[in-house]
């Protein structure tokens, strides 16, 4: 009974909060490619000329910053003895959890100007972390990424086969197999591949999804 329980809620949830997992994987390989993209398309932007003085302190190149947009600056990332720009985060208006992303030279302060992609890329990280619905969106994602640990768990469940100790039980497909025994053996053979990096995406993404999760 309580097999049979689960293969149903692993089914149901399978096709639909595995159609919101799915989102969340494309969004999330695609924003995390954001850095190689970037420079690539846009090498006048974030590439600046390397000086032998090195990068400005992290506390001067913030006033240079600031002096210059006339906004607070929350955050910065700068590598240094490198050709790459640095970046800079304004506080976020009320009301908003992003501030404004503005790439300058770290060893002169200086706006590199406006990057081309920048705006699909923000929109990759809403739809993976809100589906662009706001709090809603998290909601949905939180428990989306809840549900994806039930997977892994319920599955392994599921397909915990007679001779455990066997690796090649687990790891292996039994080509053998034809139609719908080969499609299960194929689902649960991959699933059993990823199923470490599965719970690794879904026990670290909980941490933006919920404050509880994260205090605990």
């Amino acid at each position: 009974m309580l097999k049979k329980t689960l293969f149903q809620l692993h089914w149901f949830f399978g096709i639909t909060a595995g159609l919101v997992l799915a989102l969340m994987g494309i969004t999330g390989a695609a924003y995390s490619f954001q850095d190689e993209i970037l420079r690539a398309i846009n090498p006048q932007v974030l590439k600046v000329q390397v000086r032998e003085g090195g990068v400005l302190a992290p506390a001067e190149l913030v006033r240079r910053v600031e002096e210059s947009e006339g906004k607070k600056v929350s955050m910065i990332w700068v590598e240094t003895k490198s050709d790459a720009a640095a970046r800079i985060f304004f506080t976020p208006p009320p009301g908003e959890r992003r501030g404004q992303l503005r790439y300058v030279d770290p060893y002169t302060g200086a706006f590199q100007g406006d990057v081309v992609g920048q705006d699909f890329f923000n929109l990759m990280l809403n739809l993976h972390r809100f589906l662009t619905l706001g709090d809603t969106g998290r909601q949905i994602t939180g428990a989306c990424t809840l549900v994806l640990v039930f997977f892994c768990l319920s599955g392994l469940y599921l397909r915990w086969p007679r001779q455990a100790l066997n690796w090649r039980t687990w790891l292996t497909l039994d080509w053998a197999k034809k139609g719908r025994a080969f499609n299960w053996d194929l689902h649960a053979v991959f699933g059993t591949w990823c199923l470490l990096f599965y719970l690794l995406f879904a026990l670290t993404g909980l941490f933006w999804s919920y404050e509880w999760y994260r205090e605990g």
